[in-house]
C-alpha cells in the first residue's frame, strides 16, 4: 500500500510540474505577444504605437529641408522623364490633319478608296471587293454626295483611320474584308461623369485635398474612334494581325474579337468516317464469300500504323472574324503645328 502510494505522489507531482512548465510558457507567448503589439516596461515599440505613428506622420507635411526638398525635385524628374517617354512611344503614330475643301477631300478618298482594292498587289485575291463600301464613306464614294465642310477634319481621321486597318489586314494575310463600320467615336478621355451632379467638397484638411485634386491638370485627352471589322481569315492570319496591330507604330487597341464557322469541319469529317464504316460493314453482311479475303487483309494491314488526316487547319476554308479595334490619337501634330504658326505670326 506505501509503494502505491509513492508512485501515486510522484505521479501527480511530475503533472505538477508539467502543468506548471506548460503555464509558464503559455505566460511567456502571451506576454510577448502582448509586448509586440502593445510595447513593453523597457520602452520598446509595439506595432500598434508604430502604426499610429506612421499614420501621424503620413498626414504631415514633408518637411521642407534641404533633404527633402532635393528628394522631391528627383522624384518629380524622374516622374516627368517616365511621363515624356510613354508620351512619345504612344503619340509617334499621329498623324496631321491638313486643311482641305470638300471637293478636294472626295476626290481624295475616292481615289484612296481605289487603291485600296487593289491590295494586295501581289495576290490576285484581293482585301476587299471592288464594289466594297467603306462604311460610313459609301455616300461619299458611290453615291455623288459630298462632305460637310464643318466636318471635314473629322471626316480626314477616320478615313486614314480606315486605310490603315485595312492596309494592315492586307499585309497580314487576311482573306477578305466583308464590312466595316464606326462603332463609338468620341473622345477617349472624357470626364467621367460629365452632367453629373458633383458631391460637395466636405470641410477640413480632406476637403482642401479634394478641391487640390480637382483643380490639378487633367493631362492629355487623346481622341479616339472604335470600328467594328467583319473579315475572313485562316488562323495563321489571325495571329499575324493581332500581332501587326499590337506592334503598329499607329496606336492601336483590339477590344473585342468573335469568331464563326459556316462549318463544322471537324464535326462533317467525324460524320463521314462513321457513315463509311456503317456502309462497309453492310457490305461485308451481304457479301460473305468475300470473308475470308478481307480478313487476310486486315491481318496485312495489322502492322501498319493507322492514321488519319480529320482536318488541315491549313486547307480548311477562312472563318469569320469580328474585330472591335479603337485607334488613338495624342494630338501632338497638332500642338507642333499651333507652336509653328505662333512663331511665324511672331516673325511677321
Amino acid at each position: 500500500m506505501k509503494n502505491t502510494k509513492v508512485i501515486l505522489a510522484a505521479l501527480g507531482g511530475i503533472i505538477l510540474v508539467a502543468v506548471l512548465g506548460a503555464g509558464f510558457f503559455a505566460w511567456c507567448e502571451i506576454s510577448a505577444k502582448t509586448a509586440a503589439i502593445e510595447g513593453d516596461e523597457d520602452g520598446n515599440d509595439g506595432l500598434e504605437t508604430v502604426q499610429a505613428k506612421a499614420d501621424k506622420l503620413s498626414r504631415k507635411s514633408v518637411y521642407p529641408c534641404d533633404e527633402s526638398l532635393k528628394q522631391l525635385k528627383e522624384s518629380r524628374e524622374t516622374v516627368t522623364a517616365w511621363r515624356d517617354e510613354a508620351f512619345a512611344l504612344a503619340s509617334a503614330g499621329d498623324r496631321a490633319v491638313t486643311e482641305t475643301t470638300d471637293a478636294a477631300f472626295k476626290e481624295f478618298i475616292v481615289g484612296d478608296a481605289r487603291r485600296l482594292t487593289l491590295l494586295p498587289e501581289d495576290s490576285p485575291e484581293k482585301i476587299v471587293e471592288a464594289n466594297f463600301e467603306f462604311g460610313p464613306f459609301k455616300p461619299y464614294i458611290a453615291e455623288g454626295k459630298m462632305p460637310e465642310r464643318d466636318e471635314l477634319k473629322t471626316l480626314q481621321r477616320k478615313w486614314d483611320d480606315v486605310a490603315t486597318i485595312i492596309e494592315t489586314l492586307a499585309s497580314n494575310g487576311v482573306s477578305r474584308v466583308t464590312a466595316i463600320e464606326i462603332k463609338a467615336p468620341g473622345a477617349a478621355g472624357a470626364a467621367k461623369g460629365e452632367g453629373e451632379e458633383q458631391p460637395r467638397a466636405r470641410k477640413g484638411r480632406s476637403g482642401k485635398r479634394q478641391q487640390a485634386k480637382s483643380d490639378a491638370p487633367v493631362g492629355v485627352q487623346p481622341d479616339s474612334y472604335t470600328y467594328l471589322v467583319t473579315c475572313q481569315m485562316r488562323p495563321a492570319a489571325f495571329v499575324k494581325t493581332l500581332n501587326a496591330l499590337e506592334k503598329s507604330q499607329r496606336f492601336m487597341t483590339v477590344d473585342d474579337f468573335s469568331f464563326r464557322h459556316d462549318k463544322d469541319v471537324i464535326a462533317e469529317a467525324f460524320g463521314a468516317e462513321k457513315k463509311d464504316d456503317s456502309q462497309s460493314a453492310g457490305g461485308r453482311r451481304g457479301r460473305r464469300g468475300r470473308r475470308s479475303q478481307q480478313v487476310v487483309a486486315e491481318a496485312e494491314d495489322a502492322d501498319k500504323p493507322k492514321f488519319k488526316t480529320i482536318t488541315d487547319p491549313m486547307a480548311d476554308p477562312p472563318f469569320e472574324v469580328k474585330l472591335t479595334v479603337t485607334v488613338y490619337d495624342f494630338k501632338s501634330l497638332e500642338g507642333e503645328k499651333k507652336e509653328g504658326d505662333k512663331e511665324e505670326e511672331e516673325k511677321k
